[in-house]
């Protein structure tokens, strides 16, 4: 049984999107990202979330 994590820690995030921890440090630091997940000091990523945030801010639209 194989299933898909829905929080990504930093390093997930970095390796998924395929940017530095610098980089995402300055995404998931904006208040206004409702994606970030704050567990006390540890931060999360909700990918879907994400995922649909990415696809309403993308300026082209791609089918496959």
């Amino acid at each position: 049984m194989q299933y898909e994590k829905t929080l990504l820690t930093v390093d997930e995030f970095c390796h998924y999107v395929g940017i530095g921890k610098t980089k995402a440090r300055e995404l998931i630091s904006n208040p206004c990202c409702k994606y970030v997940v704050r567990i006390g000091r540890r931060v999360f990523i909700h990918k879907e979330l994400f995922d649909n945030e990415l696809k309403r801010n993308a300026k082209f639209q791609l089918t496959m």
